[in-house]
């Protein structure tokens, strides 16, 4: 709670929760919209453009903004604040509204405008935010907030640009030189071995053979996850349900990584599999799960174990994925955004958010976790039994 909260005894978990009354709030946009160069100035701006007043609500909005986020008549959002405004999924998560909820205290653009109002100078921030719309649109703002003052009163003047196709370019470009190409140097590896050594022996022959068929299957679907994931984003990817073996699924996924050379050193370990037959998406599940379980063998160390479970009942089953270590607290409140990484330098940023929108939005799942100690973290995938 902050101390201005305290004070008027109103319950915040980061931002002031204090707000003008509406009357104050239209007396404030009256006396800012009759400088009418700051009104043609706002539409003049080619990114997203809001007047904040001190408490942070919405005083005006040029018209690219209105559009974007299909908001009509500026009138309905005048008051509000940016994520209540824009229907950011956490903006009523707090108990005094956007800013005042435990998620906000990683919001890009809750931190900008508070630097800005409380230093006085222009703050930039990148902003994830999900949205309340059917299945969840996540955007990447780049968002600069600015002191000024108008006509005696002073606002904060906030830019927000949509940077979210330049994140979505990135991490493509650090799949495929990552990802994409290791793979193809492998290939490309084993079959200039067999170019360069015609006598080889048979078995080795074999072997290499085997090597460039799994090789260039990995290839495949590397290139076949990408493509799906720019189709779930845009709501354009269509299931392909059918009956699941769970016991085969988690074995095939085990015997993936149980030797990975990303689990060198730390142990994968089989719990409690449920005997049973689920109708869902068997390549988006088998991806889902790989993803959970490579991302745990990540955070454990050497030594460590990772363990992979499934308990069901009648209408569902829930596919775990637990590992000893525990996240920050900053890192959990931002796991499932786009863009987000724990790995600064070589994350990439969709493996929880791709397992978050294509666990719930495509095979009408849930994903959650825990993580405290004693316990570490678990990573869970609740999907129906039957795909309908």
């Amino acid at each position: 709670m902050t101390k201005s909260a305290q004070e008027n005894n109103t319950a915040t978990y980061f931002a002031p929760a204090e707000r003008a009354s509406r009357m104050e709030v239209d007396e404030i946009r009256y006396r800012v919209l009759l400088d009418r160069t700051l009104s043609s100035l706002l539409d003049a701006i080619p990114d997203y453009a809001l007047i904040l007043n001190h408490e942070r609500q919405v005083i005006a909005v040029n018209k690219r903004l209105l559009d974007a986020f299909r908001l009509g008549n500026p009138n309905s959002i005048i008051g509000k604040r940016p994520g209540e405004a824009f229907g950011c999924i956490f903006s009523s998560e707090g108990p005094s509204g956007c800013g005042t909820g435990n998620h906000c205290s990683v919001c890009g653009a809750v931190m900008s405008i508070l630097e800005s109002q409380q230093n006085l100078v222009q703050s930039c921030h990148e902003c994830h935010i999900t949205l309340d719309r059917k299945g969840g649109t996540s955007l990447d703002l780049e968002v600069c907030s600015n002191p000024a003052t108008v006509n005696g009163i002073p606002v904060t003047v906030c830019i927000m640009r949509d940077i979210s196709d330049q994140k979505r370019r990135n991490i493509l470009e650090r799949v495929f030189f990552h990802d994409v190409i290791n793979t193809a140097g492998g290939i490309h590896g084993m079959a200039s071995m067999l170019a360069e050594n015609p006598g080889l022996p048979a078995g080795k022959e074999a072997e290499y053979k085997q090597w460039l068929v799994l090789l260039s299957g990995r290839l495949i679907d590397e290139i076949n996850h990408q493509r799906n994931l720019l189709a779930a984003e845009k709501g354009e990817f269509k299931p392909n349900p059918g009956m699941v073996h769970v016991p085969a699924l988690m074995k095939e996924v085990h015997a993936l990584y149980v030797s990975h050379d990303i689990g060198e050193g730390r142990t994968l370990a089989m719990g409690d599999i449920v005997d049973a037959f689920i109708e869902s998406d068997r390549q988006i599940l088998y991806r889902i799960l790989g993803n959970l379980v490579k991302n745990a063998l990540e955070a454990t160390p050497r030594g460590g174990t990772v363990t992979l479970s499934c308990s069901g009942d009648d209408d569902r089953v829930t596919f775990s994925v637990t590992n000893p270590g525990v996240m920050p607290a900053e890192v959990q409140l931002q796991i499932f955004q786009r863009s987000f990484s724990t790995k600064a330098t070589t994350g990439r940023g969709i493996g929880t958010y791709s397992v978050k929108l294509f666990g719930e939005r495509y095979l009408k799942g849930k994903v959650a976790f825990t993580s405290r100690e004693p316990d570490g973290t678990t990573f869970t995938l609740s999907i129906p039994r039957h795909f309908s």
